[in-house]
């Protein structure tokens, strides 16, 4: 997969943790007056303690309680060629040899609360989450108590070595450990863009997998008029379901998302999808020639690996010449913001048919001959036009004016009452409200050019020039 440069909101809970209180320490900043005593009962004759690897500093950390994982990590010993358990009873080791009756201590870690006892029970609860799941790369998040966090900050400051890893990361890197020679694949354990996000729950040891969303990018030509472009909701009860939609909950039962993601649902064991498009077309537009940019979402893929060659043939198969998509790539979220934020020129081919209405409403001939009419309408070749929001998006689009240009108007064709051509305009251009001038909201529009009332036939997207 191409690797995603955005971060996602949901990677933040890689550093989840309980309560809202700020986690900055200052060495100098912090006093023994802001903690109580009777939470921490190891500041006795702290005024003699120099931090570790010093022997003072050493012999406290065993003293207060803490175990040989966090010995290891906060007490001052290379751990080249070691883990941080071995690392810890050579300095319990050394501290003991010193300091015997120190050697009975029975408490919990004040740095971990024994958290590192319970790495091969959070190890192996990951490992039955994510059996389901393909991947390759996969963060750890942890949910720590506020006030663990504390203490131990303040205790690895005070009394640890200053190059110590803190709580978060060290129980990152064991647990990294446990679950690569656990899995069967290989696993890359990254700090961003991930496939999948396990958030480890400290308090209870339990384990919430958050799995990215998997993107694909193709070009869609929609072949068939009156398929809407996404699921479009019961206009009657909202996508709930009712008599009307035969519960359903949809107003068309089938869209070209559906034609195109639907497929690859099955494959990549995904629980829904959603498409990003380069704009859109009506409901009764047609999109030719190269097709339409779209990225293809899959959230909560089980899956990710695919011949995508075969999943195109298999979308396209399925569509029964309805939709046609072209080769399937990966893609990813960064490529969703590009897509849809890109501004491209469109080519169109549009037909209409032209009438001529007294103010009564009777129907008269149209007196202007084909080389009249086709010099009037090639008066918008490069034509900014002034078009108020069209009265049949009104209800979901600002109400304002927008200025678009016409680029280039060809091949114009006049057969009796029926006229045609094909227009070049930029993005964002409302084509058949160019015709019809949609009540004169659009200015100038080939109705007012012919004052003749325009009523459109179809139109065609022919060309999207992304590239």
């Amino acid at each position: 997969m191409t690797e995603d440069n955005i971060d996602d909101d949901w990677t933040n809970y890689s550093s989840a943790q309980y309560g809202t209180g700020e986690n900055n320490f200052e060495e100098e900043e912090i006093n023994e007056s802001q903690l109580l005593n009777d939470d921490l009962d190891f500041y006795d004759e702290n005024y003699e303690i120099s931090p570790a690897p010093s022997i003072s500093g050493q012999t406290h950390l065993v003293r207060i309680g803490c175990c040989d994982f966090c010995l290891g990590r906060v007490g001052g010993v290379s751990l080249a060629n070691k883990t941080l358990k071995q690392a810890g009873v050579e300095i319990r080791s050394e501290v003991l040899k010193l300091n015997p009756d120190l050697e009975n201590i029975e408490k919990v870690c004040p740095l971990c609360e024994d958290l590192f006892s319970e790495i091969d029970l959070i190890a192996s609860r990951l490992i039955s989450e994510l059996k389901e799941y393909e991947f390759s790369r996969l963060q750890l998040g942890f949910q720590l108590p506020n006030d663990l966090l504390e203490s131990e900050e303040y205790i690895r400051i005070n009394f640890g070595d200053k190059r110590s890893s803190n709580l978060k990361q060290a129980l990152s890197s064991e647990i990294s450990m446990k679950i690569r020679m656990l899995l069967e694949t290989d696993v890359e354990i990254v700090n961003e863009s991930p496939e999948i996000l396990a958030l480890i729950d400290c308090l209870t040891l339990s384990v919430k997998l958050e799995c990215r969303s998997l993107y694909l990018y193709t070009r869609y030509c929609k072949l068939e008029r009156g398929l809407p472009q996404t699921k479009w909701h019961c206009r009657t009860c909202k996508g709930r379901g009712c008599e009307k939609c035969d519960y359903t909950g949809l107003q068309y039962l089938e869209s070209v998302q559906s034609l195109i993601a639907d497929p690859l649902l099955e494959i990549f064991s995904a629980d829904s999808h959603s498409t990003h498009s380069m704009g859109r077309e009506d409901i009764d537009v047609r999109c030719l020639g190269n097709g339409r940019p779209t990225v293809i979402e899959l959230k909560n893929p089980k899956k990710r690996n695919a011949d995508l060659d075969k999943l195109t043939s298999l979308v396209n198969k399925s569509a029964k010449g309805r939709v046609e998509i072209k080769q399937l790539r990966n893609s990813n979220k960064s490529e969703v913001v590009r897509v849809k934020d890109a501004a491209a020129d469109k080519s169109y081919h549009i037909c209409f048919k032209v009438s001529n209405f007294d103010e009564e409403g009777n129907e008269l001939e149209i007196n202007l001959t084909d080389d009249e009419i086709i010099s009037k309408i090639s008066k918008l070749h490069g034509a900014e036009l002034n078009q108020r929001t069209p009265k049949r998006v009104s209800h979901r689009r600002a109400d304002k004016i927008r200025k678009r240009k016409i680029i280039d108007l060809f091949e114009i064709k006049v057969d009796g009452k029926i006229i045609e051509f094909k227009l070049r305009a930029q993005s964002g251009t409302y084509i058949k409200e160019m015709v019809t001038s949609d009540s004169g909201r659009t200015t100038p529009s080939v109705a007012e050019l012919l004052d003749l009332t325009c009523e459109v036939e179809w139109l065609d997207v022919i060309d999207i020039h992304s590239d």
